[in-house]
Formats: structure tokens, sequence, C-alpha cells
């Protein structure tokens, strides 16, 4: 007797898209449910109706889809998600898009869709992709968590949960300016949403505001990590000139960058500012400890996880905004320079 694997097997897809097949075949792409479709005739398959009743009910399980679960940024976040949900009685499972080169659809269609009850999209780098795939699947239960409020208009109001990250590095290379750095480096890693970068914007933005040119833009086509943020100041100190300070936009990117500073004699802050987006736990104790903007992951989480509740639950709910400040967190990694004069 055939089994869901030798289905899976036949069509040439995972034993989760013809789970998805038998119970939500809406779901799937033509070409996918076809292939199930004559895999499931060719061995005349039978599905265990008594397990699939069992699959179907309430599991009471949130999935979240978040870029790179190796970032402390998205580890952090996951965490709050969880702790908020277990108060309510849901247990929450964490999925990388980063295993499907950044494909939403990829990893939605191999997910066990019926083990879950809800679904909250962390994809920060992508939110083009996330609102577009949010649209398709309206029947999921689903909360986006968003970097910009650009997004919040061309989506249910109910089932989106966003800061500005855009607003954010404003306000960090505002301050920088502001200690007398004109001359100012930026790091970062290039992303899939190349028509709204927020933070790269909202540098550039700043700069020209007060007629500033960059002294270099590095962004390499790597995962935010502490190597690529090594690596990027390591192309700036090749460059001959010293920058007054380097801006990363992720924390994890700073440190890497500090590290690569320490090795080759540069001082932070004497030499050179850091400052650096996300707040995570590490910047705060790095040496020196870096200035950063500081994102509510907390309060963005308990929304998220109570927007997506009052859907899986059947409740009212209604609200006009749940966007949420970002704060500027300055410590020892910057310092006004007329302090040393």
């Amino acid at each position: 007797m055939a089994v869901i694997k030798d289905v899976a097997k036949l069509a040439g897809v995972s034993v989760g898209t013809v789970s998805k097949y038998l119970n939500t075949p809406e779901l799937l792409r033509e070409d996918k449910r076809a292939a199930v479709e004559d895999a499931i005739q060719k061995l005349n398959y039978k599905p265990n109706l008594f397990a699939r009743n069992l699959r179907v009910q309430d599991s009471r399980t949130i999935a979240v889809i978040a870029q790179e679960i190796r970032n402390p940024f998205h580890a952090a976040l996951f965490n709050t998600i969880r702790k908020e949900a277990m108060k309510h009685d849901y247990s929450v499972v964490l999925y990388s898009i980063s295993d499907v080169n950044g494909n939403i659809d990829t990893l939605f269609e191999s997910l066990p869709v019926h083990y879950f009850s809800g679904l909250i999209l962390c994809y920060f780098h992508d939110m083009e992709q996330s609102i577009n795939f949010a649209k398709r699947h309206e029947k999921v239960p689903m909360v986006i968590m968003s970097n910009s409020n650009r997004y919040f208009s061309k989506y249910d109001s109910n089932k989106i949960v966003h800061t500005d990250f855009t607003r954010g590095i404003q306000k960090l290379c505002e301050y920088l300016i502001s200690l007398g750095n004109q001359n100012i480096a930026y790091i970062g890693c290039k992303t899939k949403d190349a028509a709204h970068e927020p933070k790269l914007n909202g540098f550039l933005m700043t700069m020209e505001k007060h007629h500033l040119k960059p002294h270099s833009i590095i962004r390499l086509e790597k995962e935010y990590t502490m190597e690529t943020g090594y690596e990027s100041a390591e192309q700036i100190l090749k460059s001959g000139t010293l920058p007054d300070a380097i801006l990363s936009d992720t924390d994890v990117m700073a440190i890497g960058a500090l590290n690569c500073l320490r090795d080759h004699g540069v001082k932070v802050p004497e030499d050179m500012m850091l400052a650096s987006f996300d707040n995570i736990e590490f910047s705060r104790y790095c040496n020196p400890r870096l200035t950063t903007i500081s994102v509510p992951i907390e309060n963005m989480s308990i929304k998220a996880v109570e927007l997506l509740i009052s859907q899986m639950e059947n409740k009212e709910y209604s609200c006009k905004d749940n966007g949420f400040d970002l704060e500027l967190i300055v410590r020892e990694s910057t310092k006004q320079l007329l302090e040393s004069v």
C-alpha cells in the first residue's frame, strides 16, 4: 500500500506539499497540484482520514518566518514572540527564509500547513514580497512585522505591525553629524528589496540634507554577520583615508567592524566613531559599548501575537495604527570631537 512519502517521491515534491494538496489544494501552484494528482492516481494512494482529521484540529502552534536564525536580532525577536505566545497557551516554531534563498512561497509550500494555526512573517529584507505573499494567502491567519510605515496602507491594518527603519537611520546619522562628523562611511548588506532600502535611503537623505558626501558605502552580497562587518571595515581601511565615523546598519556587523579597527590599531571613538542599529544584547557588552538605534522588539512582538490571536480565534479587533518608535541609545563608541581638543 502506497504511503504519502511514495506520492511525494513520484511527484518530485516534498511530503509537506502532498499534505497541503490533501487539505488545501488551492494554496498550491497549478503545476505542483497536477503532479501530486497524477502521482496519487498512479499509486492508487488512499490518505489516512483519521490522521488527517487529527491534523486539521487547532494545533495552537504559531509559525514564525524570519530572515536568518543565526542573527541575534532575529533570535531575540523569536524569543519574545515565543514568550508572549506561551502566555496564551500557544507554542511557536521558527523557520528561516535563508534556507530557500529568500523565497517565501518555496518555504511555505514545504511547511506542514495544518500543524500550525497562524503565521508571523518577519522578513524585513523584502517587504514587497511579504505583502504580496500575504495578499495571495488571505485565508491564512497572518501578521506581518514591517520595517516601514509605507506598507501600512497597502495591507489590512489589523494584520501589520511596523516601525520606521528610515527614520531610525536618519536619527542616528543626525546624531553623528551633530558631534562634528562630516566624513561618514556606511556599511551594510545588499537586500532583495532593491526598490526600497530604508536604512540606506535614510542615510543618503540625511547626508544630502547637510550637503555632505559619504566617505564610502560598503554593501556586500553576504549575510549580516560579524565576519561581514570585519571585511567591510577592512575595505574602508584600505581606501587610504579614514572616515570620521562608520555607520553600520546592524549591530552584528558593527561588532565585526569594531574588532577589525582594533586589530589595525584604530581606536574607537578616539580615532573614529562607530554607531549601529538594532540594540542587540551584545551591543551593551562591547568595548567600547555601541551607540545604536533600539528596535522595540518586545512591544512589537506583543502586538503581533495579539493581532494574530484575534484572527485565529475569530475575535473582533480594530486599530488605526500599530506603529512603534525607534530610540537612540548613546554609549561609549561615540563622543563629541570637541572633548579631545
